[in-house]
């Protein structure tokens, strides 16, 4: 994987760019997750290190090293200005400065990276006292990745996992749980098409709203390392026009290529529901879990 073949400062600065585009683009404002998918979706070497999890030696717990490398990213760019944000709130807003980039001609690495420096050497002078086994904070620290503003939680994490590992059928039957949770009445109506290539779910969507009913088949496909292709997607766009779908959903635990999605954009509707819209998802119609309350100490009590 080309990430791989980054230090860990090379990775940071990758990021660096693209967050600021995207957020031009948008008119300033983002939430963190759809900066996530956005530069994703502009380059196929950011999504494919986004999905990939990691084992930390120490522990064996399996961690997003993505995570860790674009929180440091958002860091910085907050430090020098460029993007503000208030602590625990997922927006991300581009300041004026940020605004006013022309990124044709900005260097990630000398205009953010290269100065955030002194905000990390003042990190590690505050926090040596307290743990002088890890005086630089922006060390490769696999028991330290950290989602938004350092909330330890591997939640999500373990999730993408559990749902890497489930088999090809049970992730069929978990897949039409949250459809079923999103209105879709699944019918017993069985379809097969030749090489696996065709629908695993036909229902109906009732609008409850205009009262308008459609006709939805789904795709299932638990791949571990593979993206979805276009061939797949126009595999999936020939099986909706048999059916005569009014709209088709295509899961994957995995994610999309460009290519599969502009593909996904033409002739009949379909909605792509990748690993990190699947993990949403199932946080938002509590599928399969159980939400539990916890706290985190405002500064008051972490301050001198």
């Amino acid at each position: 994987m080309y990430f791989d073949t980054l230090n860990s400062d090379e990775q940071i600065s990758y990021l660096i760019k693209p967050i600021i585009e995207v957020l031009q683009e948008a008119g300033g404002q983002l939430d963190r997750s759809e900066i996530r998918d956005r530069i994703g979706e502009k380059d196929e070497r950011i999504a494919e290190f986004e999905q990939k999890l990691y084992t930390s030696g120490k522990t064996g717990n399996q961690y997003k090293k993505f995570d860790f490398k674009f929180n440091f990213a958002i860091k910085e760019l907050s430090y020098v200005g460029i993007i503000s944000y208030v602590k625990y709130n997922p927006k991300i807003t581009l300041t004026q400065k940020g605004a006013g980039i022309i990124l044709d001609s900005f260097d990630a690495a000398v205009e953010v990276h290269d100065k955030a420096k002194e905000y990390w050497t003042e990190q590690a002078a505050k926090n040596k006292s307290k743990n002088p086994v890890h005086e630089n904070p922006a060390a490769e620290d696999e028991e330290e990745v950290s989602t938004e503003d350092g909330i330890v939680d591997d939640f999500k994490v373990r999730l993408q996992s559990a749902i890497a590992s489930m088999s090809p059928a049970k992730f069929e039957q978990f897949s039409r749980a949250l459809l079923t949770k999103m209105g879709v009445q699944f019918t017993n109506k069985g379809i097969q098409i030749f090489n696996d290539g065709g629908i695993d779910g036909y229902g109906y969507h009732v609008d409850e709203e205009d009262f308008r009913t459609t006709r939805v088949v789904i795709q299932c496909k638990r791949y571990n390392t593979n993206p979805v292709s276009e061939p797949e997607i126009n595999q999936f766009l020939g099986a909706m026009n048999k059916f005569q779908a009014d709209y088709g959903v295509f899961i994957t635990n995995s994610r999309f290529t460009n290519k599969a999605r502009e593909a996904a954009r033409e002739g009949t509707p379909i909605t792509l529901i990748d690993g990190n819209d699947l993990i949403r998802l199932v946080i938002k119609y509590e599928l399969f879990i159980t939400p539990v309350t916890t706290y985190v100490l405002d500064d008051f009590y972490l301050d001198d």
